[in-house]
């Protein structure tokens, strides 16, 4: 039984998180699942549990490697709690450690020590998706049927649709930035 879900990363990973943890708390709020999102410095180093087996954690990275994340996913998982994870490149170590993986590239996984806006806003997204899935998988939550969920879900399957329109405006979004935006570049 989980009692517990704890949403971690690092950096901007962690940012993304809070969207996840947001939303999941909003589905859950009529249970008894708590729901926390924190950074994995702070799970590692202050909230560990000798038993975590009432625990699900969502681990996200962008690479899959980052340390801090990774060896918090180590010692949960030697403590009995499950792990999900969001993550951006296939085979690392990360996918290794968790009982479940979203993946969020296209298989490329070039983006490594840096952040790059594509894989934040992929996160989010997942995080979107996970947290209705594990709603519909607890009694007494917002399930994926309620039209809320169901208006999220189409906005997320129509985001490609809505990121090409933007991208097609590119001639006239340059032009404004232009025109309104600061005297000097590197501002």
């Amino acid at each position: 039984r989980i009692d517990l879900i704890l949403v971690i990363g690092q950096g901007t990973a962690a940012v993304a998180g809070q969207s996840l943890s947001e939303h999941l708390r909003e589905l859950l709020a009529e249970t008894d699942v708590r729901v926390e999102a924190l950074p994995a410095t702070e799970l590692s180093g202050f909230r560990l549990r000798a038993d975590m087996a009432d625990t699900l954690v969502v681990a996200i990275s962008q690479s899959g490697t980052t340390t801090d994340t990774n060896r918090t996913v180590d010692l949960i998982r030697s403590r009995g709690a499950l792990v999900v994870s969001i993550v951006n490149r296939r085979n690392s170590d990360l996918t290794d450690k968790s009982d479940g993986v979203l993946y969020t590239s296209d298989g490329r996984d070039v983006e490594m020590s840096v952040a790059s806006t594509k894989a934040f806003y992929a996160q989010i997204a997942a995080g979107l998706v996970l947290a209705t899935a594990i709603a519909d998988l607890v009694p007494g939550a917002v399930h994926s049927s309620s039209s809320g969920q169901q208006q999220l879900l189409a906005a997320l399957r129509e985001l490609p649709d809505r990121m090409a329109e933007t991208l097609a405006r590119r001639d006239q979004i340059a032009t404004a930035a232009h025109q309104f935006g600061p005297p000097r570049r590197y501002w």
